[in-house]
């Protein structure tokens, strides 16, 4: 009995000098040293997407989409452009300042969706929605793609619009916004057949 005790208070004794030498005070996180995020290089002057750069290139998208995908024309104001791809209204918004672009389409009233819809966004958030994304907003799902404008290429813009427009019109199906999806392991497949605008600038 004596001999369990002096085991035990031994015990509590080592591990009182452990605690002693170790600063709990400072988060686990900082103990361990956080990598820094690449910073990632500036476009140049050139490069960059201004807002006049932005209104020319959507104009031309705009004009290009025609009769064919039963595209409007682009209704313009400080920062925001509208127009139509397949009867579905496709809105840009860009502030300079802020250094960020989206591009949004409404897809379904939010009060509309089943629990299986909302489980197969988040999916598809995930695997098939790519660059873009469904959204909830004022009582509206939509579809939704993000970008910081500054360094914003013609190509990002013409994927994100084809995207957006293509996430939308598959909500209900294939739930993506294009021909490819990812699987859990990280292998690319491709996803069922959809419904895709192909909007060339």
């Amino acid at each position: 009995m004596t001999r369990s005790l002096l085991y035990t208070a031994a015990g509590v004794l080592c591990l009182g000098a452990i605690l002693s030498t170790t600063n709990l005070s400072t988060p686990p996180l900082n103990r361990i040293g956080i990598v820094q995020a690449q910073s990632q290089p500036q476009p140049s002057e050139a490069e960059r997407m201004t807002l006049e750069r932005l209104a020319t290139l959507l104009q031309e998208a705009s004009s290009a989409l025609g009769s064919e995908l039963g595209g409007s024309g682009l209704e313009e104001s400080t920062g925001r452009w509208q127009f139509t791809v397949n009867e579905r209204t496709v809105t840009v918004i860009a502030d300079a300042e802020s250094d960020r672009m989206r591009i949004v389409t409404p897809v379904v009233p939010a009060d509309t969706l089943a629990p299986q819809q909302v489980q197969a966004m988040l999916v598809a958030n995930f695997h098939s929605a790519l660059d873009a994304r469904y959204a909830l907003t004022s009582g509206t799902v939509v579809s939704v793609f993000l970008h910081p404008l500054s360094s914003l290429q013609d190509t990002d813009l013409r994927s994100g619009l084809n995207q957006v427009v293509n996430l939308a019109a598959n909500f209900g199906t294939s739930y993506s916004s294009g021909g490819l999806g990812f699987v859990p392991n990280g292998e690319p497949q491709e996803t069922e057949p959809s419904r895709e605008a192909d909007i060339l600038i």
